[in-house]
């Protein structure tokens, strides 16, 4: 069974953000490709920020004392062969 992490979200310039930062000031972020896309980003209030492109098999390591709520995750389905049965 897989548990879920909700994030907070707020809209920037437009556009829909995940807001990591409530979770803690470092995170680490995995991908397969890697990018810098943007060196001087303008995000919230005109912080410049770098803005990264991640690609394939991302994911996002959780940190330390967060709690996973998995109570709404629906159990997983068994394997097809085992429901023939």
């Amino acid at each position: 069974m897989a548990s879920h992490v909700s994030v907070p979200t707020k809209k920037v310039n437009g556009a829909l953000w995940g807001d990591l930062s409530v979770f803690g000031n470092q995170h680490y972020i995995c991908g397969e490709k890697v990018a810098l896309h943007d060196e001087g980003f303008s995000f919230a209030a005109g912080h410049r920020v770098r803005l990264y492109s991640f690609k394939k098999n991302v994911h996002w390591k959780i940190p330390d004392g967060i709690a996973l709520d998995i109570s709404d995750v629906p159990a997983a389905e068994a394997p097809r062969r085992q429901q023939r049965r």
